[in-house]
């Protein structure tokens, strides 16, 4: 039998951990966003603070949370804070489509947990189309063709990152999953050209993570 205060690790007291009361603080302005994707005039689509499940059914279906940024049913119920914003420019017409997700967790070690499973269906997913039926059936489906790429703004990050293209189309989003601590960022950042600005987003809440 041992008595006395146990202490924990100093790497651990290192991490930065992030409250839910504090994702807002983290998140990236619409000004940022638009200077790291040079575009004007992006405005807020909408936000959410739980996630959601998609309108859309995937084939293969172990595909979806490669597809869908904040995937309600991968997500699971082990958060305990949660914001995704969307960002593009008004009108039919936009010419990029941003989506960043921060989500704050009891324990840092599911955070990394969930980067594992992305891999994991990233690795059974890439390379592959899928095809994506709106469930509503008032929409065409669609080709979609995922490609694993490589976290290259910041090497050291525990991540997952992917592109996601339109076939028949130069419509691109590259997407990053990575960890800061207790967090966990999700970003999905859509345009005609793969600029793979995902990974700036995602290192830049990141930075904000590690400076509150």
């Amino acid at each position: 039998m041992t008595s006395g205060t146990a202490t924990p690790d100093p790497a651990v007291l290192k991490l930065p951990r992030l409250t839910p009361d504090k994702i807002a603080d983290v998140m990236l302005s619409i000004d940022e966003m638009g200077k790291i994707v040079a575009a004007t005039g992006l405005a807020q689509k909408f936000e959410n603070t739980v996630p959601t499940a998609p309108n859309f059914t995937y084939n293969p279906a172990d595909c979806a949370p490669m597809l869908y940024t904040g995937d309600a049913d991968t997500y699971g119920d082990k958060w305990n804070g949660y914001r995704l914003r969307s960002l593009q420019e008004p009108g039919d017409n936009y010419e990029h489509a941003i989506y960043q997700t921060v989500t704050t967790f009891k324990n840092f070690l599911v955070a990394e947990q969930m980067v594992t499973h992305y891999k994991d269906v990233l690795a059974k997913c890439r390379d592959k189309d899928v095809v994506t039926t709106p469930k509503d059936n008032k929409g065409t489906p669609s080709t979609l063709h995922l490609t694993q790429i490589p976290h290259n703004s910041d090497p050291a990050a525990t991540s997952v990152d992917w592109t996601v293209s339109s076939k028949g189309s130069t419509w691109v989003c590259s997407d990053t999953m990575r960890t800061q601590g207790n967090v966990l960022i999700e970003v999905s950042s859509c345009s005609y050209s793969d600029s793979r600005s995902s990974a700036v987003i995602a290192d830049r809440i990141a930075s904000k993570v590690r400076q509150v």
